[in-house]
Parts: C-alpha cells; structure tokens; sequence
C-alpha cells in the first residue's frame, strides 16, 4: 500500500516537473536557433516515461493471469 502511494505521487511530481521547465521568455532569440531544445526534450521524455509505464504494467499483468 505503501509503495502504491510513493508511485502516484512520484507520478504525479513528475508530471509537474515539465511546468519549471519553461523559461520566462523561452526563445527569445538570443541563441540565434528558432527552435527550443528544452521544451521539445520535455516532451520527448515524458512520452518515454509513459511508454516504459505502459510496457511494464502491461508486462506485470499478464504475469499474474499466468
């Protein structure tokens, strides 16, 4: 019951965790790219971390039916 608490609201800090990395002014133009890294990053991570989630409960479900 424990650990089912730490992994929600692990969860749900890291969902947050995308809010602190927008900048104030991001791309200002000062870096001379008119692309973002960061915020393109973010995404891309948080799109693994679900994918991982989604294999690894899909994994540990089908372990209990067997």
């Amino acid at each position: 019951m424990i650990k089912k608490i730490f992994i929600t609201t692990l969860l749900f800090v890291a969902t947050t965790l995308s809010c602190f990395a927008q900048l104030e002014n991001p791309c200002d133009g000062a870096d001379g790219d008119a692309v973002c890294p960061l915020d393109t990053w973010v995404i891309v991570l948080a799109v693994a971390a679900f994918a991982i989630t989604v294999v690894h409960l899909y994994r540990k479900q089908k372990s209990l039916q067997a």
